[in-house]
């Protein structure tokens, strides 16, 4: 019962998206607001581990989504589409985006033209809201060249993401397209939380000593109690979506 409540919400989310698409198309073709998630070294989850998340735009819906974008796997895209001519001799593969919904990939693409249902995240990189149908696009050596495609995604709820970020998990860091196309993800991490470590230093430091403080979080929607206390980790558990 609970996955399946979960999966009409991601399909919810996905048609709120595509109505977002449609506006875009309609000629608004401003970017969509992101950010990133990164994880602090110390964070446990082995598949949140040294992860990269840009976050997907709001949608309304009770879930915040994201994509994993530092963590190629060994599956090559050549094997998943056999069929494309265009990818027969590139070695592309795949990237982790997550670990629900393996099975519904999504896309980013980087191109001067905005591809049909997709929304614009930053300039020149959109979000592909109909994967399965990919092969249209692999077709065009020049698209595939400017793709990638994301097995799972990164899901919570309001609820859950600000208690990770109440327990220190993640930092927030502005997103940034070079680090979404890097020709180098296994840089990414260090690089982003070197850059969020030099925030935190700049920050102006409280009065109050010993007490861990919080950096500000920029919410897709407007949340409250960030100040309040940080939880005892010990007492707190982790779970995520698409697990028990």
């Amino acid at each position: 019962m609970r996955t399946s409540a979960f999966g009409l919400l991601f399909v919810a989310l996905i048609a709120a998206l595509a109505l977002t698409a449609s506006a875009h198309a309609a000629g608004h073709q401003k970017a969509s607001p992101t950010y990133f998630l990164v994880a602090q070294p110390d964070l446990p989850d082995p598949m949140f581990r040294d992860s990269v998340v840009l976050m997907l735009p709001p949608t309304g819906t009770p879930l915040v989504v994201g994509l994993i974008v530092n963590k190629p796997t060994k599956i090559k895209l050549s094997d998943l589409f056999p069929s494309s001519g265009a990818l027969k001799r590139r070695s592309d593969t795949a990237y982790f985006g997550g670990p629900v919904g393996i099975n519904e990939p999504l896309a980013l693409i980087r191109s001067d033209r905005a591809p049909d249902s997709a929304v614009p995240l930053f300039k020149n990189i959109y979000l592909d809201l109909k994967p399965g149908i990919l092969m249209d696009k692999l077709k065009n050596s020049q698209m595939a060249a400017g793709m990638r495609l994301y097995l799972g995604r990164a899901q919570w709820t309001d609820e859950q993401l600000h208690n990770e970020m109440l327990e220190n998990s993640w930092y927030n860091v502005p997103s940034d397209p070079q680090y979404v196309f890097s020709a180098d993800p296994g840089t990414v991490w260090r690089t982003l939380v070197a850059r969020a470590q030099a925030i935190e230093t700049s920050a102006p430091q409280p009065f109050s000593q010993g007490v861990p403080q919080l950096l500000r979080v920029t919410w897709p929607s407007p949340l409250s109690g960030l100040d309040e206390p940080l939880p005892d980790r010990r007492s707190s558990g982790r779970y995520w979506l698409g697990q028990p």
